[in-house]
């Protein structure tokens, strides 16, 4: 992204830091559900906000990770796992402030995903890949360690897989193209965030196969 003047990485950096809190307030959620402890609580905060970022990191060989370097995003991480663990009384009044918050994540991260892995020289497709899963790996690592079939992969969720797979894939396409300035990008992330909202309000799902339980029979 052209940024002369610096403001629109600030800009960027604080829309990425209420993503960060959002995914780490679902993620300590989750912990109190399971009725983990304190520790507990962190590490899936920590997991849910930044597991995203490192698997990109990773994938396209941007070591050490940025969770690493830029120290913040850990102390958001943490911060929202404290703010659960005070108010976790008072979350459930949270529920549409979380859903916008994690939707203007969702947007940035796919995007800046798919932004920065066509900077490490990765193809186009790749980078659509490498942005999806910056967007929805946290979230997938997060519901794994809580022993849970990850939420992008249920039947009954609302649409999140495919805003982000649409957004990363509209990002890479927009750089590789020399379209990538960051006036662009931001609408693309806008987009993300609009159709993940809609999702929610409009109860949209992807069609899923009509099956019935198996019984089980004992002896």
């Amino acid at each position: 992204m052209e940024d002369p003047t610096g403001w629109v990485a600030v800009v960027r950096d604080l829309f990425s830091g209420v993503g960060i809190l959002a995914f780490a307030i679902s993620g300590a959620l989750l912990a109190v559900q399971k009725r983990m402890d304190f520790v507990g609580m962190a590490g899936l905060a920590v997991v849910t906000a930044t597991g995203g970022g490192m698997l990109r990191d990773v994938l396209i060989g941007a070591t050490p990770v940025a969770a690493m370097v830029d120290w913040w995003m850990l102390m958001v991480a943490l911060g929202g796992a404290l703010a659960v663990w005070v108010l976790h009384r008072w979350m459930v009044r949270l529920n549409r402030p979380v859903l916008v918050f994690d939707a203007i994540g969702l947007g940035i991260f796919v995007v800046e995903g798919a932004r920065k892995a066509l900077e490490f020289g990765v193809g186009p497709v790749g980078a659509a890949f490498v942005g999806m899963l910056t967007g929805i790996g946290g979230g997938i690592l997060r519901d794994a360690l809580a022993n849970d079939i990850p939420a992008v992969f249920r039947r009954d969720s609302r649409l999140y897989l495919l805003p982000a797979l649409v957004g990363s894939s509209a990002a890479a396409a927009a750089v590789a193209l020399g379209v990538g300035q960051w006036y662009v990008l931001a609408l693309i992330a806008v987009g993300v965030c609009a159709l993940r909202i809609a999702s929610e309000l409009l109860h949209w799902h992807v069609p899923a196969l009509k099956t019935e339980a198996i019984t089980v029979i004992r002896d």
